[in-house]
């Protein structure tokens, strides 16, 4: 059995590792997770993890959000304080989206590699310096080079593939909605870099373009502007339970967020990004495999009017992409795994 090191910075890397940790524990390896302590992520990590076996948590660092915080805490004082936890463990083999674990590990000699999904991070260089392998999982993409590589997947694909996700109908008895017969709605907080010159409430512009009668399913990160969207819409309260599956069984979904958007997509759902990042590598690659559609590819009005009305033709189309996509796209999880078995 081995010890394997796991680094989680950020919500979407712990859904990206949790099925691989699964995999690990079941097998009897033994997983050390360590976890920046950034919002409820540290809390969202303990709280799933609790009842693996062979995990242990450990939360090392702070980021309060704020650019000095990121700086200092998340990173300088990190670095030193990860130094401090490894020293007397025995590592076999460690996994990550970031740099920290790559310098310690680099350093000590541990074979490690990270997956990222974003070719721009400042911190590519670092990592394609001190992993053994430095993945971006975006499917294809010319313009990255040697030393690091292209994996034919995108991320969300760890934990939505066919083999992972298993959709529950039950837990639309809580909104009363039926399969195919509601939309979802997402709209997000732009005050982030992530959405930097996108202007906020894209999902008012289209909201009298949502057919009449059409249930909706509306997530809204500022809760305090829920009345200028339709009185009709159901609101969620995060945290909402099995949020993909209420994904899965939609008749289709519209983001102003590109991470959602390209989740649906990849539940075979037809999804409409209405952001502005067009050229992220992950989103074109959505875009390619999948039903995500922009306001570069395919008009909203056109897009609203193609969506399929008989709910058993729904499901056909639906099955058909997700077997479609399963075939062009690598089981990431199985890659990972294969890592650790040929060591």
């Amino acid at each position: 059995m081995m010890n394997i090191w796991i680094d989680i910075n950020h919500i979407p890397q712990w859904n990206f590792f949790r099925p691989l940790i699964l995999q690990l524990s079941a097998r009897g390896h033994v997983v050390f997770v360590t976890v920046l302590n950034r919002g409820n992520l540290a809390t969202i990590v303990q709280t799933e993890a609790a009842s693996i076996p062979n995990v242990q948590i450990n939360v090392i660092g702070n980021h309060r959000m704020t650019k000095w915080s990121a700086i200092i805490e998340a990173n300088i004082i990190r670095d030193i304080q990860l130094f401090i936890w490894k020293k007397g463990k025995k590592i076999d083999i460690a996994f990550s989206n970031g740099i920290q674990l790559a310098m310690i590990c680099s350093f000590h000699h541990i074979p490690n590699y990270s997956f990222d999904d974003d070719p721009q991070t400042k911190d590519r260089k670092g990592k394609e310096r001190w992993n053994t392998e430095c993945n971006f999982c975006v499917y294809e993409d010319e313009t990255i080079k040697a030393p690091a590589h292209v994996l034919p997947c995108l991320k969300e694909w760890a934990y939505l593939n066919p083999r992972t996700f298993v959709p529950n109908v039950r837990v639309l008895e809580k909104y009363g909605v039926k399969p195919k017969e509601y939309m979802f709605l997402r709209e997000v907080t732009v005050g982030t870099t992530n959405y930097t010159g996108q202007k906020s409430g894209a999902i008012l512009g289209i909201k009298d373009m949502i057919p009449a009668g059409m249930k909706v399913l509306f997530s809204l990160e500022e809760k305090k502007r829920c009345n200028e969207y339709p009185k009709d819409w159901l609101l969620l309260q995060e945290p909402i339970e099995d949020i993909h599956s209420l994904i899965y069984y939609s008749a289709g979904l519209v983001s102003s967020g590109d991470s959602m958007a390209r989740e649906a997509a990849l539940l075979g759902v037809p999804s409409y990004y209405l952001g502005i990042r067009y050229s992220m590598p992950a989103n074109a690659a959505a875009s390619k495999v999948a039903s995500l559609q922009n306001r570069k590819t395919m008009d909203f009005g056109d897009w609203i009017k193609s969506l399929p009305t008989d709910v058993n033709e729904c499901e056909k189309r639906q099955k058909e992409l997700r077997d479609h996509i399963d075939h062009e796209f690598i089981d990431i999880n199985q890659y990972m795994l294969n890592l650790i078995e040929q060591k």
